[in-house]
């Protein structure tokens, strides 16, 4: 099934082809031609101007949201505590011509993520998780439906977590995003789904104020 879809996917410019290049060499994990569409297609639904992204890596699904930031007069904010990957993203987002559109935040999301949430109330269109450490679903999840408005969408990338979501598998990680999806299905202030193309995409709608 995911070769059919790679199939009806319209050709990628050549930044992105790049980055999917180095991906494959490098064994740099990446949303993938596939979830960067339907990410696309997502924050278009939403008109998303204000983006946060957790977890920048080399940009990849940076320039598919900023590309709609940018469309809509808005800025991807996106936040990388690896310097190096900050250097790759930056030269990711300046080929792609979103400099303009795109800041990138270096430092820790347990800080940054809460800092925003005190400061910024409501002030995002979408937030996207997709960081390596998985903890950090969990522990962000509250401060990232705070700095959504009502109306916004939260996404998270990897939560079906290769199947082991649905096994009995007891490992931080899988127990991490199993929890994750529980409370992104139970807070009244969501309405969540988890889609799962590739690895598992939950997707939840601010419905109301937390």
């Amino acid at each position: 099934m995911e070769e059919y879809l790679y199939q009806l996917l319209p050709d990628r410019d050549p930044v992105l082809k790049s980055l999917e290049k180095h991906a494959v060499k490098n064994k740099v994990p990446i949303i993938g031609p596939v979830v960067g569409n339907f990410l696309l297609l997502l924050a278009s639904i939403v008109n998303a101007k204000n983006i946060l992204e957790i977890g920048t890596a080399t940009g990849y699904s940076g320039i598919w949201l900023g590309r709609v930031a940018k469309k809509n007069g808005g800025k991807l904010t996106t936040i990388e505590s690896d310097p190096a990957r900050v250097k790759i993203s930056s030269k990711s987002f300046r080929d792609a011509g979103l400099t303009d559109s795109v800041e990138i935040v270096t430092g820790d999301a347990r800080e940054e993520v809460p800092r925003i949430a005190r400061h910024s109330p409501g002030k995002f269109d979408l937030v996207f998780i997709d960081v390596g450490d998985k903890s950090l679903y969990v522990d962000l999840l509250e401060d990232s439906i705070k700095v959504l408005r009502v109306g916004g969408l939260l996404l998270a990338d990897n939560t079906l977590w290769r199947g082991r979501v649905a096994t009995r598998t007891k490992d931080k990680d899988t127990s991490t995003l199993r929890e994750f999806n529980k409370r992104a299905y139970s807070n009244k202030s969501l309405l969540a789904s988890l889609v799962p193309i590739r690895d598992g995409v939950t997707v939840a709608l601010k419905v109301a104020p937390e």
